[in-house]
């Protein structure tokens, strides 16, 4: 005779314990996988480059706050071997680049390239052929014109490649007016008006001695010189300052940290993501299609990261529409994320809101795109919003699957 039987609270229990008895058992029985990168100490590879810093009572992490930010590092071709070199940013030594001498070994040829050596404080470094001439060039975003440090950004313009296969650089950033002196973060070269040739988006950032806290609006429409960001257009190879042309935001708001170039709308125009420490929101520049852009920030997100410190911008869905990440510093660990400062206090969040400012949260940031222009931000949904502080993401196909991958 054949009864109705009623699975009872235990029976799911018990059933419940014997699946994950499975999948363990299951697990064990998997042998490990083989890791997908290998890591090359100096001795194979011949770079023995090192960010050191040595702060002193002149200067330290209480006089510039982002003393300890790092510098920057460029992989391209220099001598057009066919083999990938390296080029190493430095915050208080000599900037270095490595030639690729193959099987992974480098040559440092920094002294025969002609890289100065004048001590500036190089923040980042961007790889670029200016001059259209089949060889790279590099532009060094550097910190100038604030305390001890007096530096300019360099752009080191290679004339040539010498019978050994070591390319050369003289600085001629004065010359094409790009030698600007402040707090700059990263240079990104586009052609942003489709006449051909390549225009130049600096990042810089900014500090809390130089008057950032208050309202917005009092701020916001305001020039720095050596904080905010600034828009070079080239001119038949000089570059001219349009940054208040274009209505790029200029301030000393400008903690930018993070800049991504993309078509975000998917117009066939390149767009402009900026991301922004501390109280200022992050921008998004839309390409107008006639020179300008307009900042759509507010109109495409309902909040942004807080701390943002490095952007992307890839479709991670293959859907063919571009999804943006923003870097913050939430702790993954509990342990740590309790000895964290974490979020604003409510009164804080809400002043800042009233004082103009947008609503952002301590946490990475994954913007969806929907496709109608307007983004849903989904970190938390991804399992994403917590990897600690973290500086870069680089959304890349690592294992030529289907879909792209995160690594921050």
């Amino acid at each position: 005779m054949i009864t109705d039987y009623k699975i009872t609270y235990t029976d799911k229990y018990l059933l419940y314990i014997q699946l994950l008895c499975l999948l363990f058992f299951a697990a064990c029985s998997t042998s490990n996988p083989k890791p997908v990168f290998e890591v090359l100490d100096n001795s194979k590879t011949g770079i023995d480059f090192i960010n050191k810093l040595t702060p002193t009572n002149r200067f330290n992490v209480f006089h510039y706050m982002y003393f300890y930010n790092g510098a920057g590092v460029a992989a391209g071709d220099f001598n057009n071997d066919g083999l990938i070199d390296l080029f190493f940013a430095s915050n208080q030594a000599q900037n270095k680049i490595y030639l690729n001498t193959g099987n992974m070994h480098f040559k440092d040829v920094t002294t025969v390239a002609h890289i100065p050596n004048d001590s500036g404080w190089s923040t980042g470094v961007s790889v670029v052929d200016i001059n259209t001439d089949g060889l790279l060039d590099l532009y060094i975003c550097r910190v100038g014109r604030y305390e001890i440090l007096k530096s300019h950004n360099q752009l080191l313009i290679c004339k040539g490649i010498d019978k050994n296969g070591v390319p050369y650089y003289e600085d001629e950033a004065k010359q094409l007016g790009l030698d600007f002196s402040g707090f700059s973060t990263q240079a990104a070269f586009f052609d942003y008006d489709g006449d051909g040739d390549l225009d130049m988006y600096l990042l810089n950032h900014s500090i809390h001695q130089n008057g950032t806290f208050g309202p917005r609006a009092l701020m916001s429409n305001t020039r720095s010189d050596v904080s905010g960001d600034h828009f070079y257009k080239n001119d038949n190879g000089h570059f001219t300052d349009i940054t208040k042309e274009l209505g790029i935001n200029s301030s000393v708001l400008g903690y930018g940290l993070g800049i991504s170039i993309a078509d975000i709308d998917m117009d066939g125009w390149p767009d402009v993501y900026i991301g922004n420490d501390f109280h200022e929101k992050d921008y998004l520049y839309i390409n107008n299609h006639n020179g300008t852009f307009k900042e759509e920030d507010s109109t495409c997100f309902m909040h942004t990261s807080q701390y943002t410190m490095g952007v992307d911008v890839a479709d991670i869905n293959n859907d063919a529409l571009p999804e943006i990440v923003g870097m913050d510093m939430l702790p993954s660990d509990p342990y740590i994320l309790k000895r964290s400062e974490g979020e604003d206090e409510n009164d804080i969040f809400k002043l800042k809101i009233k004082y103009g400012y947008s609503y952002q949260y301590t946490r990475n940031n994954l913007q969806y795109n929907r496709g109608d222009g307007v983004f849903s931000e989904v970190g938390l949904y991804a399992n994403i919003a917590a990897t600690d502080w973290s500086w870069s993401p680089l959304w890349v196909d690592f294992d030529k699957g289907p879909e792209n991958h995160y690594y921050a």
